[in-house]
Parts: structure tokens; C-alpha cells; sequence
């Protein structure tokens, strides 16, 4: 193809055909341009088509994640609906009529179970890995960017979760030792000691723990209204993601 432009070219210099090589001439530059010109817009579509390819991979990535968290959600939502009725199980302790006897049998049911708490914390993985490339300009939707970001930023271990594992420990740590009696430890451990016996413990007035098993009970409402709230926000998201990938 080039040299047939450049035969034409000599073939119209030799015929002295000079005004037919300048059209002739600036037609050829035409459609040199016209190439390049069609050549940066196929390489343009090749970048913009990369760059929506990354853009999906990451929101589908995170689509996981919100997927998880959602599954994590409901599991807190349900734990705390046992965790509660084991807080008020263990509550009886402090009715009255009670003996030491029956207060033991009532916390020895719950204790192993009353350990366990559930706090909600995010699965960041892919939204951390598109900060750690600064890919987090892929996402188009300004909307989809801010949200996802509000989400993921949001401070959910501190304020009420935070209460609820510092409440808890302070149960196991600072109570629990009052119930290794003199009973307890012929019966657990098999051996004879000078630890108090059952009867002198005075279970019944103990303000403390009750108002620490009352305190968690109480905190773990607070605790799923942010978890509520944060399913619907996790929902909205996923929504809103969902229809980012179908564009």
C-alpha cells in the first residue's frame, strides 16, 4: 500500500501534474490522520473496557464480602436472643427466697455458655485491597464510592460492642472466681480445701454482678439496634451494587 501511494506521487511529479499530487498529497495525510485518529479511539476503548473489567472484578469481590457479612449479622441476631435468655436465667439468682444450693445450680447451667459473646466487625479484604493498589477511583458511581466507604469506615468495634466484651470479661473475671467454694472444688477439682463454703457466700446481695448480668442485658439491645441498622445498610449496599454491575 505504501508503495502504491508513493508510485502515485512520483507518476503525477513526472507528468508535471503538480496541482493533482498537492490534492493528491493532503488526501493521503486525510487519511493518515483518519488512521491514527481510529487507531487512539480502538486504544481508548481497550483502556476503558480494562478499567471496567477491574472496576467489576473488585465489586464482585465485595459483593462476597457484604454477602458474609450479612450471614454474620443474622448469626449476632441470633446468638444474642439466647444470650439474653441465659442473662436472665442467671438474674435469679438474686430472688430471695432461693438457697445458696439452688443459686449454684442456676449458675453452673450458664457458665460455660454465659462466656461467649458476638460482636459484628466487617469482612474488609477486597475493599482493603482496592485501597492498597489506590484503585478505589475504579468505581464510577460516586454514589456506590461514598457508600462503600461510609460502610467500611464506620467504627463498629468501639462504643456499644466494645461494652459488650468489657462487660462480659469483667463477669468471668471478677465473679466468677467468688463461686470456687470448698463444694465446688471437692467436686471439681477432688480435693479438700479451705476455700468458703457454699452457704457463707452472700450471692443474694451482690449488687455488683447483678448489676453487671442487668448491665449486659440492657447493652445487648443497644447492640442490635446498630446490628439492624447495619443489615439494612448492608442490604442498600448490596442493591446498589448489584445494579452498578448490570450497567
Amino acid at each position: 500500500m505504501i508503495n502504491f501511494f508513493r508510485k502515485t506521487r512520483q507518476k503525477f511529479l513526472r507528468e508535471n501534474r503538480f496541482t493533482k499530487y498537492l490534492l493528491y498529497a493532503i488526501g493521503e495525510i486525510i487519511l493518515v490522520v483518519i488512521g491514527i485518529l481510529i487507531a487512539l479511539q480502538v486504544n481508548n476503548w481497550n483502556i476503558n473496557r480494562q478499567i471496567q473489567n477491574k472496576e467489576q472484578a473488585y465489586l464482585l469481590e465485595i459483593r462476597n464480602n457484604l454477602q458474609q457479612d450479612s450471614l454474620k449479622l443474622q448469626l449476632v441476631l441470633d446468638f444474642n436472643r439466647n444470650k439474653v435468655k441465659i442473662v436472665e436465667d442467671m438474674l435469679q439468682i438474686f430472688i430471695d427466697t432461693l438457697t445458696n444450693q439452688e443459686r449454684s445450680v442456676i449458675l453452673n447451667k450458664n457458665a460455660n455458655d454465659f462466656t461467649y459473646y458476638e460482636v459484628f466487625d466487617p469482612v474488609r479484604i477486597a475493599f482493603n485491597n482496592m485501597l492498597s493498589a489506590e484503585s478505589i477511583g475504579l468505581i464510577r458511581n460516586n454514589e456506590l464510592r461514598k457508600s462503600l466507604s461510609e460502610y467500611y469506615n464506620y467504627p463498629y468495634l468501639d462504643g456499644v460492642q466494645n461494652r459488650i466484651s468489657v462487660l462480659n470479661r469483667r463477669v468471668v473475671d471478677e465473679h466468677y472466681p467468688k463461686f470456687f467454694t470448698k463444694e465446688f472444688v471437692q467436686n471439681w477439682i477432688g480435693f479438700s480445701s479451705k476455700m468458703p463454703p457454699l452457704s457463707d457466700l452472700e450471692i443474694e446481695t451482690d449488687n455488683k454482678l447483678m448489676s453487671d448480668l442487668f448491665g449486659i442485658k440492657m447493652i445487648i439491645n443497644v447492640q442490635n439496634e446498630l446490628i439492624k441498622n447495619t443489615q439494612k445498610r448492608n442490604q442498600e449496599l448490596m442493591a446498589l451494587l448489584n445494579s452498578n454491575l448490570k450497567n
